[in-house]
């Protein structure tokens, strides 16, 4: 038997400036950042991770991890000395002119990123995790190379389903939806000012749900599903996807290996 070797995944650190921002809607911000490595930096996927590194929790100098054993460096700090770091995802890459966007939810200063954020002005500085090689040739490898969004190639029916940490992924996935494919989608957000035209190649039916007035489970509960859905994409928080999960398992008869689910925060605790 052959074994196929997956192609090295590399990720690493890069001191990254604040280059411009730009305020979307009430509660999401989008900030352009710019180093020189970024021109070298690559995604798997419109829903590519990385990670945002910020001063720690002692007030000390950010020092940036070196390498592909980063993770290890950062967990063999003392807790106060670690680099705040916390998961988005890549709005937009432009290696042309090493500039990296990366969308905010602002929700106050609860949050060591929302805070940094709700302040962050052009020359400002933080740290990058970005990813500099990927493996595409496999679920298995853009799984590990940090996406979530894998459809089979056969796919022409998709359920999508975000909340406001979501949507700047939601966003990357349907302006890389193919022609051929249509999208039964359904976002939360803060805000009805939240909500803004996602544009697509491929065709798209949105229902934007407000928090507080309904919520994701009840707004799929009472659309009419595409009979012959064949993957879903579901991301946000914890037990909202957990319980939308459930439905389209249960109600929409989706089996659970044509479900991706992502949880990106869970009520009442920080994420990394």
């Amino acid at each position: 038997m052959t074994t196929v070797l997956e192609r090295p995944i590399v990720f690493d650190s890069v001191l990254a400036t604040v280059a411009a921002v730009d305020d979307l809607s009430p509660h999401l911000r989008r900030v352009t950042f710019v180093a020189p490595r970024i021109a070298e930096a690559v995604t798997a996927g419109p829903d590519q991770r990385i990670k945002v590194l910020l001063a720690p929790p002692n007030g000390g100098e950010l020092k940036l991890p070196v390498g592909p054993d980063w993770y290890t460096q950062w967990c063999a700090q003392p807790a106060d000395e670690r680099f705040i770091m916390r998961t988005y995802t890549v709005r937009a890459l432009r290696p042309e002119v090493a500039e990296i966007d990366i969308e905010f939810v602002l929700h106050g200063v609860n949050g060591p990123a929302s805070a940094w954020v709700s302040e962050a002005e052009p020359g400002d500085q933080l740290g990058l995790i970005l990813p500099f090689a990927v493996d595409t040739t496999s679920t298995k490898g853009l799984l590990h190379s940090g996406v979530d969004y894998v459809p089979p190639a056969t796919s022409i029916r998709r359920v999508l389903v975000a909340d406001e940490t979501a949507l700047p992924a939601l966003a990357g996935i349907l302006e890389q939806l193919p022609a051929a494919v249509h999208a039964t989608v359904f976002v939360e957000v803060p805000d009805i000012r939240d909500a803004r035209p996602l544009p697509t190649p491929g065709t798209a039916d949105v229902t934007w749900v407000v928090t507080g007035e309904t919520s994701l489970l009840e707004a799929l509960k009472a659309a009419a599903l595409p009979y012959d859905a064949d993957y879903a994409w579901v991301a946000g928080e914890s037990s909202m996807i957990k319980s939308v999960r459930r439905h389209l398992v249960n109600a929409a008869g989706m089996p659970k290996s044509a479900i991706s689910f992502q949880g990106y925060w869970k009520r009442g605790e920080a994420q990394i």
